[in-house]
């Protein structure tokens, strides 16, 4: 299988630094440690034993293949949905809030972005979600010296991400606890799934410092560095993937394309809501950074603090768009639904602790 490309245009003036085995391995091993295992990666082919298990993330842009047909059944019969459209839409916020979740992370706590673009991504469909995420190439992307752009993180990135994980052990420790509610549809690989922020402001009272001895604890270098990094991770993110995967399944199924980018958006949001750091204002903060350039995805939810019975301030997600989930077998509303009205959500949310579920 071939990995990144190896040079940027003035279009896409990214490349990808690939790093090297040991400071992969402990960077995207740190990041799900201090966090969750929604965040996990794992770096490389599959062994050919399990080759057959695996599916190209840029395989899944086109409707019709049938890389797209078997993630779709996957979704459809395991979530017992009765329509294809709603298998969609399912698919779009539990696909956003695993594959692309570490990357969405990593940018709001230390500027790196790594190099989530289809090509690179390879995908385990599970039980009502995904399974696994692979990167092809474990690589972060930076600016090409072909292209223009700032928007991308420097070569110390490899050192940022290395120090990302340095103190991931320590981050689990400390973590607060993780309360939740049933949010988006849940990611088959272990708690938490696609619970996610969208734009509109939180009050959050004074700006919380940032933490120190973890990820968050390392800025990108650079220009602007999270601010510079930004079109690099919409790139690879966004531009390039999720937003091409909402296209292909509006076209494969005839699911809306605003709910589709509803589960992109709330997917998106949950790889801020689900970290244990740092604190809801400043991801928050991180949220809206995310959102700005890109406001019709903003539009589509509101983040909220909130403070369960066990005092854990935590960060969540409410939804403008329905994903039909409780038309399936399971026949509930996601914690997050529109359809449900806003203050119940939140009292909702408010009364429950543990990991988000939908």
């Amino acid at each position: 299988m071939s990995g990144p490309a190896p040079g940027g245009t003035a279009e896409h003036p990214w490349v990808s630094r690939e790093l090297d085995d040991l400071t992969a391995l402990t960077a995207l091993t740190g990041l799900a440690s201090a966090h969750g295992v929604r965040y996990h990666m794992t770096a490389g082919d599959p062994p050919p034993s399990e080759a057959d298990d695996w599916l190209p993330a840029d395989r899944l842009l086109t409707p019709g293949t049938p890389e797209l047909d078997r993630l779709l059944t996957a979704e459809y019969e395991s979530s017992g949905h009765r329509t294809a459209h709603a298998a969609a839409l399912t698919l779009a916020a539990v696909y956003a809030g695993r594959v692309t979740a570490a990357a969405v992370l990593q940018w709001a706590l230390d500027g790196t972005v790594w190099d989530v673009r289809p090509h690179n991504v390879l995908v385990r469909p599970g039980t009502h979600g995904i399974a696994g995420v692979r990167l092809r190439v474990p690589a972060v992307l930076t600016a090409s010296a072909r292209g223009t752009a700032t928007g991308t993180v420097t070569g110390a990135a490899t050192g940022a991400v290395t120090g990302a994980a340095t103190g991931a052990a320590a981050d689990r420790r400390d973590a607060p606890g993780s309360p939740g509610v049933r949010g988006a549809p849940e990611a088959s690989e272990g708690p938490g799934a696609p619970g996610a922020p969208d734009a509109p402001e939180a009050s959050e009272g004074p700006a919380e410092p940032e933490a120190s001895g973890g990820p968050e604890a390392a800025e990108a270098p650079g220009p602007g560095g999270r601010s510079a990094a930004l079109p690099a991770l919409h790139e690879a993110v966004l531009h390039s993937h999720l937003l091409p995967l909402a296209d292909a399944l509006h076209r494969a199924t005839r699911a809306g394309r605003r709910q589709l980018r509803g589960g992109v958006a709330h997917g998106c949001a949950t790889a801020l809501c689900a970290a244990t750091r740092p604190g809801p204002a400043q991801l928050a903060r991180r949220w809206r950074e995310f959102t700005a350039p890109v406001p019709e995805l903003a539009r589509l939810g509101d983040v909220v603090e909130i403070a369960p019975a066990d005092g854990s301030a935590r960060l969540r997600y409410l939804r403008n768009t329905c994903c039909l989930f409780y038309t399936s077998a399971e026949a509930v509303r996601c914690a997050s639904c529109c359809l449900t009205p806003r203050e119940e959500r939140v009292r909702a949310y408010a009364g429950r602790t543990g990991p988000t579920s939908r």
